[in-house]
């Protein structure tokens, strides 16, 4: 997945890499995941999160570009 950041966000993502220790890709992996997790607390179970399936990369990019609106 590619995301395409403004000179801002990547200094931002850069200097909180560098403070970190980590790889900015770690940095946004690491951001993501606790969207994901955050968006997963505040919605009410669906059946497909029962049923454990799985999203789509289509439907992950457009659920990570609408909780980075946020």
């Amino acid at each position: 997945m590619n995301v395409d950041l403004n000179y801002e966000q990547r200094a931002r993502v850069e200097l909180i890499a560098a403070y970190s220790g980590k790889s900015p890709e770690r940095i946004l992996i690491d951001a993501a995941q606790f969207l994901l997790n955050c968006d997963a607390d505040y919605y009410p179970p669906t059946p497909s999160v029962q049923t454990q399936q799985f999203l789509s990369e289509e439907q992950l990019e457009a659920r990570l570009a609408r909780l980075l609106r946020r």
